[in-house]
């Protein structure tokens, strides 16, 4: 289904991709193969897609998007409620999301983020571009901040703030980053302007820069368990 002026989607389930380049309205929840925007789309309920979802333009979606692909942003885009997908994440763009983000194949961040409820991936969570988050993160690999080159800049801010744990059964990286709670992993590397209130923990290996901020001394565990972090 293409759309390639203003149109109007009522509540659906269609066995087709919907491509719009124009401006599309969706009223109610819609189920599609596919969705690709290039232009404006503003949705009132959920957008369950079975396939890969693009968006290049501006998106607003008051309800959840959940998807059997991959998802990429590299527009603006509001997500009200939940993402949820089988596949990869990736923003390159402007991106709200109401109540968290699963990315079962792992998620990228490079442009401007804000979620609210958390990160959770089962591959590597990667995050370059200015973010908040509001809630845990949870994956095999946490890498925030390392493609980042901030030098000569003076800031007194961190572009990257987590308020919530931060779990990842293999490696652990931050540089430029508030951590509100505890990070865990297996091993962990803490950069510079980086600032973690709550406890490091660490299985193998422990890195911490000279300009890092740490409230307590790394504990080295012998085991990762989601279970103990604290909340």
């Amino acid at each position: 289904m293409k759309i390639s002026g203003s149109g109007t989607l009522s509540k659906m389930n269609i066995e087709d991709t919907i491509v719009s380049s124009g401006s599309v309205k969706m009223d109610g929840d819609i189920e599609c193969l596919g969705f690709r925007s290039s232009g404006s789309a503003r949705g009132e309920g959920n957008l369950t897609v079975h396939g890969d979802f693009k968006s290049s333009g501006s998106f607003n979606l008051r309800g959840a998007l959940h998807g059997d692909g991959n998802v990429k942003s590299s527009g603006s885009a509001t997500i009200e409620k939940e993402i949820k997908v089988n596949g990869a994440l990736e923003n390159s763009g402007s991106l709200r999301v109401g109540n968290g983000i699963e990315a079962i194949q792992g998620i990228r961040f490079s442009g401007s983020t804000r979620v609210n409820g958390g990160l959770s991936s089962e591959e590597t969570i990667e995050i370059d571009g200015s973010t908040t988050v509001k809630g845990d993160i949870k994956a095999t690999k946490v890498l925030i901040g390392i493609q980042t080159n901030l030098s000569g800049k003076k800031s007194n801010k961190h572009p990257y703030k987590v308020f919530g744990n931060i779990f990842a059964t293999d490696d652990l990286e931050l540089i430029y980053t508030f951590v509100e709670k505890d990070v865990r992993g297996r091993n962990v590397k803490i950069g510079k302007k980086t600032e973690i209130s709550g406890n490091v923990y660490y299985i193998d290996t422990i890195e911490v820069d000279a300009k890092a901020t740490l409230a307590h001394e790394p504990i080295q565990i012998s085991e990762i368990s989601e279970n103990k972090l604290d909340k």
